[in-house]
């Protein structure tokens, strides 16, 4: 992957997705980091992920996304439907409790297109939060 890019089945899909997934004929599933970039994150608040999904065989069925609890971290993993489209544009969220570094792991896997034979992929995802954004206090002057 270059840049960016992830390949697709008539050449590289251009992504600012911080995560790619390539699933070939088979259904095999390749997950990647993109050159993208996932900033600090604000704890408290919820945050998605964007995940670009290339689909190089047509495959449909599901796309699951699965990780261990992590303490501290919420992630919401919602299964993706693959509709056979060439391209889709998926993701998940993340909130986290408190200021922290925490490295996720999280494994794609596609079910369906060969009867529930499936490959996964694993994807290594350091995340950082800060502190909650503040609102500027108002002064109201008399």
């Amino acid at each position: 992957m270059i840049h960016g890019e992830a390949a697709g089945c008539c050449g590289p899909v251009d992504t600012a997705a911080p995560i790619s997934v390539a699933i070939n004929p088979e259904a095999r599933v390749n997950v990647a980091r993109t050159a993208t970039r996932v900033e600090s994150l604000a704890a408290g608040e919820w945050h998605t992920i964007d995940v670009t999904i290339v689909n190089q065989g047509y495959v449909t069925g599901q796309l699951a996304i699965e990780s261990a609890p992590v303490p501290g971290v919420e992630l919401d993993l919602p299964v993706h439907e693959l509709t056979g489209e060439p391209r889709q544009e998926g993701g998940f969220r993340v909130r986290f409790d408190a200021p922290t570094v925490v490295d996720i792991t999280l494994t794609f896997r596609a079910l369906g297109a060969l009867g529930g034979l499936a490959n996964h992929s694993s994807l290594y995802l350091l995340l950082r939060s800060t502190a909650q954004h503040r609102r500027p206090l108002t002064v109201l002057g008399g």
